[in-house]
């Protein structure tokens, strides 16, 4: 029997490797070995890729929010996932340029429905910024503040509703849209609480608990996608799945993207902080833990998902061998089960053959 941690460090990849020392074992990024490491890490080939779409300026993609390559939120997200340090002047470069005030550039540092977003308080231009400088540790910032300040009212307005027609109409063509004046939490809100800490008073604490388990409990078992009007124009705001607390491996036979964003979900959530304290919440972790222990979060997925797996979240070069698809799903399992509280240096697994 090996455990996790020792069979990731021997088999896992460069970033994989960096990540585990840095994050859960909490070694020193001046360390010579993870300097020698993060040297590495920025000459994989897909991180290179993503580094080749950067501006001259720093920004990196042609516009704020998109794809990796594309967008600048997914292209610092896919960088800090393969292990890329925050402190690295590449990164650096990117909180720079994001405070900047331009008046013109040669890609957009707005998305299509940003501004009418940032109206409604749902995950527009200022809330992206947001979330990219809360990531990189930039959380002082007044418009990181701003927001944070926007999630709690969301999620104390978020109690004074009992259904989703509370806060929600559907038009003739069946399309679920917010009402104008609506402040149901979404995404935005909770993903940038769980990458702060500044508003973690005790009370604040609380609050979140109460919204969480209320709006589980109330949208569970509902999959309408609710937009936000503007004009005579739909956009899509940043929904919060909030059926991930039921999820089922066995949805990949319907969705093959289903575990990949289930994973994904409870990673941007994981550091939020009260997850023990929300049984609800802490449902899917467990569930996770017990697909990691038994090894059916590698077994049993199709083939279908495993592809979607390699696509989105993928750290290693390549899944030629088996060491490698299972070194790459497991570690984030493993990195999401940390940050939610879990002991994960005792997780045994078989030697795999």
């Amino acid at each position: 029997m090996n455990h996790i941690l020792a069979f990731l460090l021997e088999h896992g990849d460069r970033g994989i490797q960096y990540r585990i020392r840095r994050e859960i074992l909490q070694e020193s990024p001046s360390n010579q070995e993870l300097l020698s490491l993060q040297k590495k890490i920025l000459e994989k080939p897909k991180v290179k890729k993503i580094v080749a779409c950067r501006q001259s300026d720093g920004w990196i993609g042609n516009e704020l929010h998109g794809g990796p390559g594309k967008g600048l939120d997914s292209s610092v997200s896919f960088l800090l996932n393969y292990g890329v340090e925050r402190e690295s002047a590449l990164l650096k470069d990117v909180v720079k340029v994001l405070l900047e005030e331009k008046e013109a550039t040669s890609y957009r540092t707005t998305f299509k429905g940003g501004e009418a977003l940032d109206l409604g308080g749902r995950g527009g231009n200022k809330a992206v910024k947001a979330g990219i400088l809360a990531e990189l540790g930039e959380e002082d910032h007044l418009l990181v503040q701003d927001e944070i300040r926007i999630s709690l009212n969301y999620l104390k307005a978020s109690l004074s509703y009992h259904h989703m027609d509370d806060f929600s109409v559907v038009n003739q063509k069946q399309v679920r849209y917010y009402k104008p004046d609506a402040r149901f939490p979404g995404s935005n809100h909770f993903y940038l609480l769980a990458q702060t800490q500044s508003w973690r008073t005790p009370e604040n604490m609380e609050l979140v608990k109460k919204s969480f388990a209320h709006c589980l409990n109330m949208m569970r078992g509902n999959s309408s996608t609710i937009m936000f009007k503007t004009g005579s124009h739909f956009v899509g705001p940043f929904n919060l799945n909030w059926n991930f607390c039921d999820f089922e491996l066995s949805e990949i036979n319907h969705d093959s993207y289903a575990f990949v964003w289930w994973l994904r979900n409870l990673y941007k959530l994981s550091k939020i902080g009260m997850i023990d304290q929300v049984p609800v919440l802490k449902k899917p972790y467990d569930y996770l833990c017990q697909l990691v222990r038994n090894q059916d979060i590698v077994k049993k997925q199709n083939d279908a998902s495993l592809k979607r797996y390699k696509e989105i979240l993928s750290i290693e070069d390549s899944w030629r061998k088996k060491e490698s698809i299972f070194c790459d799903i497991m570690f984030y399992a493993i990195i999401t089960l940390y940050y939610a509280g879990y002991e994960v240096k005792d997780i045994g697994i078989p030697i795999i053959s």
